[in-house]
């Protein structure tokens, strides 16, 4: 999951790099940002407890990771 997460955000920082258009560029730019987010959440939150409660962790350190990754520069 955590390499599936990473070539995610990779991925979509090389296509952001890809276009000219500058609408796509931001668009890009923000999911970027929301799957930046969700991946270091994620991470972070998988290192709390155990079991079904580490599971629980995970995505809701996904979720708020994806919500703060909304708040970055291009997705205003």
């Amino acid at each position: 999951m955590k390499q599936g997460l990473i070539f995610a955000v990779l991925a979509t920082a090389l296509v952001a790099g890809c276009t000219s258009n500058p609408q796509t560029n931001k668009e890009l730019q923000c999911a970027g940002g929301v799957f930046g987010g969700a991946a270091v959440g994620g991470l972070i939150g998988n290192q709390i407890g155990g079991g079904t409660g580490k599971q629980l962790a995970t995505a809701a350190g996904a979720g708020l990771g994806a919500a703060a990754g909304t708040q970055t520069a291009a997705c205003q």
